[in-house]
């Protein structure tokens, strides 16, 4: 896999030379590199420009500014355009366009509206891939490709002709038979046995949208097998032509797709698009009820980490966001440009891309403000960035850096489908992902975020002495078999409510929760709950302190003579039963929770395991600053980050280096309002 964090922290920007007169494309590039900006990335959306007919490819535009590029010694990343086909291709072969469940079209008019299971789209994407990397193999501003652009943003579910087709066969190839296929989707539930392949169908509009749950489930791995194989088959074109030295990489995140096997079949690593600013959006009923805004963000990018351990921000917030038709955002408030742009660093990006140079002057995103306005005025959102690349020559050192945690936060791809069609799962998963990140943010407790697959290895999770796999409802054997290893040789992990009450269709097995888990766990789950809406709020007490027990409610019985009760509830009809317990196995333990986590009860949880606040000894920070920890070799970097408007003041207890500053620091230091202290210590 190749890294880019041999190149320093670099900063680059997204460009559209197709949206300008040519005429400024010299001084605009003469500005970004007077501003620290090293690279450009573009074309991600220029189909109809390179291949105005079908078959009739034109460069010239492209040539053009790569060849101003090269000269100016701007480097370049080029995006694949296939986001957005032309119309000549969507009125030639209409059978391109994708659906929505009800099997209304998506025409031509906007982007990501076709799908990739058809023929013709396949060959159509591969031929202009193939035909940009000949063209610009032998550039010598050219760095790296993006892959598309921002698989399953705007529309995440295919239901065209050519998505059912390709699904039947899907199933075909991995259940062999009807009957396989019938019982691992429950079809006997409802009378929905099917008796003929062609009776088959993705999911679509029935009755309250309750299609059964288990095709759902199967659809979403199918629609993420379907763009990974999509995305491959882009990379494998360019492999095959581009230099070794190119990089090829993605941005993302959204939903129906499995970022650690695209990342493993197809990128050389991930990059994510960050907006902070979708925090302060003009949809208040989108919002969870506890939030911590722009920080939040921080565990997106924890979760990028996770998925591929060298990343970069393709696109980093630059201005206000909003489309004509919704995303409406305010512009950011002097300094959380800065901010945010340390903010990704600090989570381990080597890179930083502003979206965009140029706010356009046309289209959906007139709206979506770029460093520039439509004005062209220098702007304190270009001196804000100028600063940060002139700050960033500083701090050289910290790409390449990892980022330190004792305590990591477990999930899943399919376990996050699951989530998405289970409204039940939804409300206490989403409860206890909300209350360990705001557990950890606050407590200034570092913690990681690791995708369990079948990749991952016992030996993997060694570095962290705790782990929480919140609610691992669907469980495989091989998971199972991996956390019974880590457990053994000294780690200890911690389970909530209706682990492995699932298989891996979704099915719901014959055994008591927490299922394969049973036994490392040393109990099981006897009664179970969800709170209504007219039910007192639960408590549980461990070691007399009284701990929220929020939304779902397990009672617990331990199984084994070893198995230790840590809390009991206080209240409900399960008054005095267990709520927690714990279990020893080898060198390690499992503590499992009867319910989903309460901020309360993860920071409990941190307390118990001697996890909780690791570095407050070194230094002591109030809750709206962030403190990430970053480690090369044996020099640590301490990245701390102030949300609020407002000055901050830390204690700084030993000698460190301030980084951006060069000089030293002890005692009561003062961090303004939006502002950032990076500390190094040897």
């Amino acid at each position: 896999m190749k890294n880019w964090h041999e190149n320093g922290l670099t900063i680059g920007v997204c460009y559209y030379p197709e949206h300008w007169p040519k005429d400024i494309w010299e001084n605009d590039l003469d500005r970004m590199l007077d501003m620290g900006i090293h690279f450009v990335r573009i074309a991600e959306f220029a189909w109809t420009i390179m291949e105005p007919e079908e078959n009739r490819f034109d460069f010239t535009l492209f040539d053009e500014f790569i060849s101003l590029c090269e000269k100016k010694g701007m480097k370049v990343i080029l995006g694949t355009p296939t986001a957005t086909p032309p119309a000549w291709l969507t009125y030639k072969y209409p059978e391109v366009l994708n659906r929505d469940i009800k099997g209304t079209l998506y025409y031509h008019g906007h982007r990501r509206h076709y799908n990739m299971n058809t023929e013709i789209y396949m060959k159509l994407s591969k031929r202009i891939v193939e035909k940009m990397a000949l063209q610009y193999k032998d550039s010598p501003a050219v760095i790296g490709w993006q892959l598309d652009n921002e698989f399953n943003c705007t529309i995440t579910s295919y239901y065209s002709e050519a998505d059912n087709t390709a699904f039947i066969e899907y199933c075909k190839d991995k259940f062999k038979t009807l009957d396989k296929f019938n019982e691992c989707m429950g079809n006997v539930f409802w009378s929905q046995t099917y008796t003929s392949w062609d009776q088959i169908h993705i999911p679509r509009n029935v009755a309250r949208d309750s299609f059964n749950p288990h095709m759902v489930l199967e659809h979403k791995k199918f629609i993420s097998h379907t763009i990974i194989k999509y995305a491959k088959m882009q990379s494998d074109t360019l492999r095959a032509i581009v230099p070794k030295n190119h990089f090829i990489t993605t941005n993302g995140i959204f939903r129906n797709l499995d970022y650690v096997e695209l990342t493993d079949k197809a990128l050389d690593f991930m990059t994510y698009d960050s907006y902070p600013n979708f925090a302060f959006d003009m949809y208040p009923q989108y919002k969870r009820p506890r939030t911590l805004h722009d920080r939040d963000w921080s565990r997106n990018l924890s979760r990028v980490r996770g998925i591929s351990g060298s990343f970069g921000i393709m696109e980093q917030q630059a201005g206000g966001g909003g489309w004509n038709t919704g995303s409406e955002a305010p512009m950011p408030k002097p300094g959380q440009l800065r901010l945010w742009t340390y903010q990704s660093i600090a989570h381990g990006a080597d890179f930083v891309s502003y979206f965009r140079w140029r706010t356009s002057p046309v289209g959906t995103e007139i709206y979506w403000e770029g460093l520039n306005d439509q004005s062209n005025k220098h702007n304190r959102k270009i001196e804000e960035a100028m600063n940060v690349a002139k700050e960033l020559e500083s701090l050289y050192d910290i790409a390449g850096s990892e980022f330190v945690a004792e305590v990591a936060y477990l999930t899943d791809y399919i376990n996050e489908y699951d989530q998405d069609i289970d409204v039940i799962r939804n409300r206490y998963q989403s409860e206890s992902d909300d209350s360990w990140f705001l557990a950890s943010q606050l407590s200034h407790t570092p913690m990681d975020y690791v995708y369990m697959d079948k990749r991952v290895k016992a030996e993997d999770l060694e570095k962290y002495s705790l782990l929480i796999y919140s609610h691992p409802v669907i469980l495989t054997e091989s998971t199972r078999d991996t956390l019974r290893e880590y457990v053994k040789k000294g780690g200890t992990l911690v389970i909530g409510a209706r682990a492995g009450f699932k298989d891996e269709f979704g099915r719901s097995p014959m055994t008591s929760v927490p299922g394969l888990l049973r036994d490392i766990a040393g109990a099981e789950s006897i009664e179970h709950t969800l709170l209504g809406l007219a039910d007192e709020a639960v408590t549980a007490t461990w070691d007399d302190e009284q701990i929220e027990m929020p939304v779902y409610n397990e009672v617990l019985d331990p199984i084994s003579e070893d198995t230790k009760i840590l809390a009991e509830y206080d209240n409900s009809y399960y008054k005095s039963m267990p709520a927690v317990t714990e279990r020893k196995e080898g060198k390690g333990k499992v503590i499992t929770v009867g319910g989903a986590f309460s901020i309360q009860m993860a920071e409990k949880i941190l307390e118990y395991t001697d996890t909780l606040n690791p570095y407050e000894d070194l230094i002591t920070l109030p809750d709206d600053c962030e403190l990430v920890i970053r480690r090369k070799e044996d020099t640590f970097y301490f990245i701390l980050l102030n949300y609020s408007k407002g000055e901050q003041t830390v204690l700084v207890h030993d000698e460190f280096i301030d980084m951006i500053n060069n000089h030293t620091v002890q005692g009561m230091v003062t961090i303004e309002g939006y502002g950032v202290l990076v500390l190094k210590v040897q």
